[in-house]
C-alpha cells in the first residue's frame, strides 16, 4: 500500500491528510494531478479572475444571472452590520439609521452597501455629500463605544480646492454625527469639542466644536518604497554589525510608530474623553482604514477574539 501525505493550512493550524493507494502508479498519478492544480499559471489569461471576466463578457442572460448569483454577498456578510449594530448598542429609533443608498454600490463602489448615518440625514443629503468628498467616500459610522456612546467615523477629504468651496450638507452631516452621539450616549455621556474644560481652543471653520489633528503619516508611495527597502534588507545575508542601522534606514519602524500613535489618539479621544472621532486621509483609503481598524482592535476585546478572526479569514478565503 502507498500513501500520499498532503499538508494543509487551516486558519491557525497546519494539518495533513493521508491518501492511501493500492499501487505506486495511482499514487504518482494523483501527485501529478495535485501539482498541476496548484502550479502557477503559465499565462495571465489562465488566472481565474481573467478567465471568469472573459466568460462574463461573452455570456448570455443566463450567464449574467449566474454572475450576479456568484458575486452576491453571503448571509454572513449581509447580516454582519445588523449583528454589529445590535452588539454595540446603537439606538436605531432616535439616533441612527441604516441607509440603502449604496445598494449595488451605486453611490460608492468601495463602500459597503449599507451605511450607518444619523437618523435625520436623508439619502438626498448623502448624495450631495458624496459629490463633495473624494471618491464619494462620505462620512459614515463604523464603531460605537458601548459605555459612553462615542463613535468612530471614516471618510475621504472634502474637495475644498483653492477656492475654499463649501457644502452645507457635508457640514450638517459631520455635526449631526456628534449630535447623534449625544442622543445615543450611554451611562457616561458623549461630548463634543466645546462641551468640556478645553472649550477655549478655537473651532475648525465651518465645522463647529471640531478639532483637527494632523498625524503626519506618509502617503502610499512612501510606504511602498519603505516596504521595498525592508524586503531588500530582510532578503540579504544579515550583517550583525550593520543590520539594525540598515533596518532603521528603511523607516519602516518609524511608519509603524506613527500609525500606532494615530490609533492611540483615536482610542484616547473615544475611551477617555468620550468624544466622537472622524478619521480621513486624502482619499479615505489605506491610512484611514488602517487607523480605524487598529483603533477598534485596541478599544474592543471582541475584535481580538478567535471567533472574529476565524470569520474574517473565512470571508477572505471565500
Amino acid at each position: 500500500e502507498f500513501a500520499l501525505y498532503i499538508y494543509c493550512y487551516t486558519y491557525f493550524n497546519i494539518k495533513f491528510l493521508v491518501c492511501h493507494f493500492s499501487t505506486f502508479k495511482q499514487c504518482e498519478e494523483w501527485l501529478k494531478r495535485l501539482n498541476r492544480a496548484i502550479a502557477h499559471p503559465a499565462r495571465l489569461e489562465e488566472l481565474f479572475a481573467l478567465a471568469y471576466h472573459a466568460w462574463c463578457l461573452g455570456g448570455n442572460t443566463d450567464d449574467e444571472e449566474q454572475h450576479l448569483h456568484l458575486c452576491r454577498p453571503g448571509d454572513h456578510v449581509r447580516h454582519r452590520l445588523e449583528v454589529e449594530v445590535k452588539r454595540m448598542g446603537f439606538d436605531m429609533q432616535n439616533a441612527w439609521r441604516v441607509s440603502d443608498i449604496n445598494s449595488n454600490y451605486k453611490l460608492c463602489s468601495s463602500y459597503p452597501q449599507k451605511l450607518l448615518v444619523p437618523v435625520w440625514i436623508t439619502d438626498k443629503e448623502l448624495e450631495s455629500v458624496a459629490s463633495f468628498r473624494s471618491w464619494k467616500r462620505i462620512p459614515v459610522v463604523v464603531y460605537r463605544h458601548q459605555r459612553n456612546g462615542a463613535v468612530i467615523a471614516r471618510c475621504s477629504q472634502p474637495e475644498i480646492s483653492w477656492w475654499g468651496w463649501r457644502n452645507t450638507e457635508d457640514e450638517y452631516l459631520v455635526t449631526s454625527i456628534a449630535k447623534a452621539c449625544q442622543l445615543d450616549a450611554g451611562p457616561r455621556a458623549c461630548r463634543t469639542r466645546g462641551d468640556g474644560p478645553d472649550s477655549s481652543d478655537s473651532d475648525f471653520e465651518y465645522y463647529p466644536n471640531c478639532e483637527v489633528m494632523f498625524m503626519g503619516m506618509a502617503n502610499i508611495h512612501s510606504i511602498r518604497n519603505s516596504f521595498q527597502s525592508l524586503r531588500a534588507v530582510c532578503s540579504q545575508i544579515p550583517d550583525p554589525g550593520n543590520w539594525l542601522s540598515a533596518l532603521e534606514s528603511t523607516r519602516w519602524l518609524q511608519h509603524l510608530s506613527v500609525m500606532l500613535k494615530a490609533a492611540s489618539l483615536v482610542c484616547s479621544a473615544v475611551e477617555r474623553e468620550g468624544r466622537p472621532v472622524l478619521v480621513h486621509c486624502s482619499d479615505g483609503w489605506d491610512r484611514t482604514p488602517q487607523i480605524v481598524a487598529l483603533a477598534k482592535i485596541l478599544l474592543d476585546p471582541f475584535y481580538r477574539t478567535i471567533e472574529v478572526n476565524v470569520k474574517k479569514n473565512h470571508h477572505l478565503v471565500n
